[in-house]
């Protein structure tokens, strides 16, 4: 049976209709609508009312505001294109979740009573310097002109200057509360959006059942798609996914400022745990819905690929390709599935600027004497106008940002190259009395330049994954297929030493930051002499090695014992 697509004369799918607009821009106006609520509910409150919502949010909207910060529109697009073209084996990262319940038994404890506003005033207090690190806005907006491109006829610089402006604007009048309750709206509108396509999909192919049958037998799934051994250079195995995962999260909710922000907005300890926990069911939820998109969009293709047929030009465009496609039938879900996008994008974006933002105001405006004697309002303003400035920034980031291939590959490897490192410069303050600023920002740098050094060079390589079979034997007879002119893609067995180190699977590249971060930031802190004589205060540490380093008053004691004014110490002679 021939396969049928929905193509106009010009060879574009369909466009929106006016149902679709009505439910894309009235996502956005929501989004607004909310910033500007909370600007004038609180615009007579002081800065710690627009940072952390005065300390006093609750369980629910904290925990779907977490979801939605690191669920941005790079797994919805990518998740399922990961699916299609691979197979579904990347869904075995749900195990990195284990991270989490290991953040609120070890780190989030220590982080809450520390009673901080930015996660870096820790690490100057720890090592008496500044540390920063980029966030991955201009991914973000790569996913976002992905689905610009496959969906509507919106030209780049109106998207990106639509997601980022609004953004801004609510995060940089309405503050935290703004931010979580749109992260809320913006999280309920993605799942929304994964159910539709799901269920209509779904209903079109003839069940569950026969889109699983049809995944089984084009192995797009099943068990013996997982590998469990230890390779390096394997791209995906049970092992390096798991591991990379663990790492990756244990980062993300233990040392990322968007996480500690929302423990320092929590009314107390436990409600921090419990919002903390409670993202677990989420993530699986979307993660689930993600892959499962993807074997609906391999059944719907099964026989006539679009990429194939010339009708994409990159794999992470089948969704979009398959809502204009499929589902433009349907009024509005064509514009609930780009609000979708859009969301992820928005509550990555707003978490991001109001977190530097968060970040900026702490560390370095509010340790000056003129801005610490503002009136609260004054600096509230302040950070606001911050905030916006951090907007503004993004949508420059966002004009030179590009797609360097897969969405959900690109993401994990570069971020997971700065979230390796990071982790370790915590580990260094947290568990290792001895360790200094030199060696964290050794360890930072080296750490960070390791796995960035083996991203480029396997992109300068050529190292792209291959592709699995798919067909055109469908495809309508009028259609003219594209050429494939292009050269297979390099494997490991194609490459020797040194190149070969750059074909390792860059779900190691969040593991390999973090080994070297960690084992050049403990040689360094040694061979700089330590802390150089420096008390590190015992509050500091976490409490597992407090022991460690003695409390002033103990040594002062014992300093008092051995005293020569002490008679007692002084019998022996």
């Amino acid at each position: 049976m021939r396969h049928h697509f929905n193509i106009k004369e010009d060879g574009k799918v369909a466009g929106f209709t006016w149902a679709d607009y009505v439910m894309f821009c009235g996502m956005l106006l929501l989004s607004l609508f909310i910033g500007v609520f909370y600007a004038y509910k609180n615009r007579k409150k002081a800065n710690e009312e627009f940072l952390l919502g005065g300390r006093s949010m609750s369980c629910g909207p904290v925990s779907l505001s977490l979801v939605a910060s690191y669920i941005s529109a790079i797994l919805v697009l990518g998740g399922p294109a990961e699916t299609y073209y691979h197979n579904i084996s990347w869904i075995v990262g749900m195990g990195g979740l284990a991270a989490i319940p290991v953040v609120t038994i070890v780190f989030l404890p220590f982080l809450y009573q520390m009673r901080i506003t930015s996660v870096y005033e820790y690490l100057e207090m720890r090592f008496d310097s500044r540390e920063d690190t980029p966030h991955g806005q201009p991914d973000v907006r790569a996913a976002d002109s992905t689905v610009r491109g496959a969906v509507t006829n919106m030209q780049v610089w109106v998207s990106i200057l639509t997601v980022a402006a609004i953004a801004s604007v609510y995060t940089a009048i309405g503050g935290m509360k703004a931010v979580v309750w749109t992260d809320v709206m913006q999280l309920l509108v993605i799942l929304g959006g994964l159910f539709a396509i799901v269920v209509k999909g779904s209903i079109d192919l003839g069940g569950v059942e026969n889109i699983w049958n049809i995944a089984v037998q084009h192995n797009r799934t099943g068990y013996n798609i997982m590998k469990f051994e230890f390779d390096l250079y394997e791209r995906h195995t049970v092992t390096n996914i798991v591991i990379g995962g663990f790492l990756a999260s244990l980062c993300s909710f233990a040392c990322s400022q968007t996480a500690v922000q929302r423990y320092s907005s929590m009314k107390s300890l436990n409600h921090a745990r419990v919002s903390l926990l409670l993202t677990i069911p989420f993530y699986m939820l979307l993660y689930f819905l993600a892959a499962f998109t993807g074997l609906v969009l391999f059944a719907t293709y099964e026989g006539c690929d679009p990429l194939a047929a010339g009708l994409i030009s990159s794999k992470d465009q089948i969704l979009p390709f398959f809502v204009m496609d499929k589902l433009s039938s349907a009024p509005g879900l064509p514009g609930l599935f780009v609000a979708c996008i859009f969301s992820g994008a928005l509550s990555t974006i707003s978490s991001a600027v109001s977190s530097q933002a968060a970040v900026t105001w702490e560390d370095w405006l509010a340790p000056i004497p003129y801005f610490a004697s503002l009136s609260p309002t004054s600096q509230a303003a302040i950070t606001k106008l911050i905030a916006g400035a951090y907007g503004t920034l993004a949508v420059g980031l966002a004009f030179m940002a590009g797609n360097f291939g897969g969405l959900l590959q690109t993401a994990h490897a570069f971020v997971g190259s700065v979230s390796g490192p990071l982790l370790s410069v915590f580990v260094l303050a947290f568990f290792m009395p001895f360790s200094n600023a030199i060696g964290g920002c050794v360890g930072l740098l080296l750490g960070t330049a390791a796995p960035l050094i083996v991203n480029i060079g396997a992109s300068k390589l050529g190292l792209k994954p291959a592709l699995l079979p798919t067909s055109t034997d469908s495809c309508p007879l009028n259609m003219t297929m594209q050429e494939t002119t292009s050269t297979p893609p390099l494997s490991v067995s194609d490459l020797d030493y040194p190149h070969k180190l750059f074909a390792i699977s860059y779900k190691h590249t969040v593991t390999l930051g973090f080994l070297v971060a960690i084992v050049m930031g403990i040689l360094t802190s040694l061979l700089t002499g330590r802390t150089r004589g420096k008390r590190v205060k015992r509050e500091l540490l976490h409490p597992w090695v407090r022991w460690a380093e003695p409390d002033s008053k103990e040594v002062s004691a014992r300093v008092e014992a051995h005293s020569y004014h002490n008679p007692a110490a002084c019998t022996h002679f």
